[in-house]
């Protein structure tokens, strides 16, 4: 076990100091936290603006990622509405989804969040725009699904990828049901590599 512990910290160690190559950008926006705020992670918007969100920029152009969290509409806010910007490289025309607008439907009914996304531009060699909002509210019984928007059912992660860009949205609490299947996973994981030191 000593000697796995130490091979993943090399691996890990050397690939902090190692030069870095241009990957994917990506985006996560994740409104499954536990505590009423909404997390933005972002990486590799190497181009242009880099990301903006409401104005403000979250990562300028380059290859690391930053991460914000911001909070969730409340009863007195009302809705909140973050806009976002992104451009990256890409290495190809952009493939469906080029833009969609989506609606997070909670069990008991009504709509937690509504994201809205759009890519232009691409091409071999070219520069992407990524641009949308992300509507976010406590309370579901205040948003309503817009006309033509695919429904999403809580706690499934919507993906949006695209040229060169992994993109993903997720909405609400994640039950404890979910959280004790990945525990349960996690747990196998380790004992499959358990077993296989012993032999």
């Amino acid at each position: 076990m000593n000697r796995l512990i130490s091979t993943c910290l090399a691996v890990s160690a050397i690939a902090l100091i190692a030069p870095k190559t241009a990957n994917a950008a990506s985006l996560l926006i994740n409104d499954a936290l536990s505590d009423s705020s909404i997390t933005f992670s972002v990486g590799q918007f190497d181009r242009g603006v880099g990301f903006v969100l409401n104005g403000t920029t979250i990562m300028p152009p380059g290859l690391g990622g930053a991460s914000v969290t911001v909070p969730e509409g409340t009863a007195a806010t009302g809705p909140i509405t973050y806009s976002f910007t992104g451009q990256f490289l890409t290495g190809g025309a952009l493939v469906a989804p080029t833009s969609g607008v989506i609606a997070f439907a909670e069990a008991g009914g009504g709509i937690s969040d509504i994201l809205t996304f759009n890519y232009t531009g691409g091409g071999a060699g070219n520069v992407a725009t990524l641009t949308g909002t992300f509507v976010s509210d406590i309370d579901p019984s205040s948003l309503v699904a817009p006309p033509g928007a695919t429904l999403v059912s809580e706690n499934t992660p919507f993906v949006f990828n695209n040229t060169n860009i992994t993109a993903a949205a997720v909405s609400d609490i994640v039950e404890p049901a979910s959280l004790a299947l990945l525990g349960s996973g996690l747990l196998g994981f380790g004992l499959m590599l358990r077993r296989r030191k012993r032999v």
